[in-house]
């Protein structure tokens, strides 16, 4: 893209143009009042160049170049010379504003043809002709540059996203943690007013624990005699034993 800070800008209508209503609209910056006296104008003679091209220029500084263009090529019916070199520079500047190069160059020549002596016109030309493009690696520069911004732009979205949901899982976790800690705690305050509220079933349960534990131990004295009974009796049977072989050695 061409750089359009440079390009010399529009003639005055004073250059052109009688002095008139619209040229003190024009140059007060009042351009759309200006606009609406040479549309006045032209409804009375739609033929009038030199108002076909003030409501071009008031149409242009308004930033309506499909209304300038039309009013400037109106204005190259007419038999002036100096007016269709104008026109034809302003229609110059009208396809600049839009982008159109090659059309702009086109009208700045042909200003040039009517009008040699016409610097701005040449400038232009110049300017817009010769003007350098960027060089392709710096195209594919800012093409790549761009291409890397939108990646990264891509990746910082994902990654945004990502923590997102990693911190909706911690806060559900949390969550969970807290209802599972607040039913327990209800769970054993339940338990406690049911105990409370109860003293009878407790102190059963608490004489069923003491029978559960007197009952073990009686059973664990009941294995002791056991053993120590059987024992007894081979202590009996071991002392019958050594008297009987007592009595034979003598005997013998």
């Amino acid at each position: 893209m061409y750089n359009k800070g440079h390009i010399v800008g529009f003639f005055a209508l004073a250059v052109v143009l009688g002095q008139d209503k619209g040229i003190t609209n024009y140059q007060s910056q009042e351009y759309e009042a200006a606009q609406e006296y040479y549309e006045s104008v032209l409804m009375d003679n739609i033929n009038n160049s030199q108002a076909q091209f003030g409501r071009g220029s008031s149409a242009f500084q308004l930033g309506d170049m499909e209304t300038a263009k039309h009013g400037f090529e109106q204005s190259l019916k007419s038999h002036d010379v100096q007016l269709q070199s104008k026109a034809m520079y302003n229609l110059g500047n009208t396809f600049f504003k839009s982008e159109k190069k090659e059309e702009a160059l086109a009208f700045y020549r042909k200003a040039l043809e009517l009008n040699p002596e016409d610097k701005d016109a040449k400038y232009n030309y110049e300017f817009l002709k010769y003007q350098e493009k960027p060089p392709e690696d710096q195209q594919k520069q800012e093409q790549d540059q761009s291409k890397d911004k939108e990646e990264n732009k891509e990746e910082d979205k994902q990654e945004e996203e990502k923590e997102k949901q990693e911190q909706e899982e911690k806060n559900q976790d949390k969550k969970d943690q807290e209802q599972q800690e607040e039913e327990e705690k209800e769970e054993e305050e339940q338990q406690q007013e049911k105990q409370e509220h109860n003293p009878e079933q407790q102190e059963s349960q608490e004489q069923k624990a003491s029978e559960k534990e007197k009952a073990q131990d009686l059973k664990q004295a009941e294995s002791i005699l056991d053993a120590l009974k059987q024992d007894e009796k081979i202590m009996q049977k071991q002392q019958i034993a050594r008297s009987k072989s007592r009595k034979l050695a003598k005997d013998w």
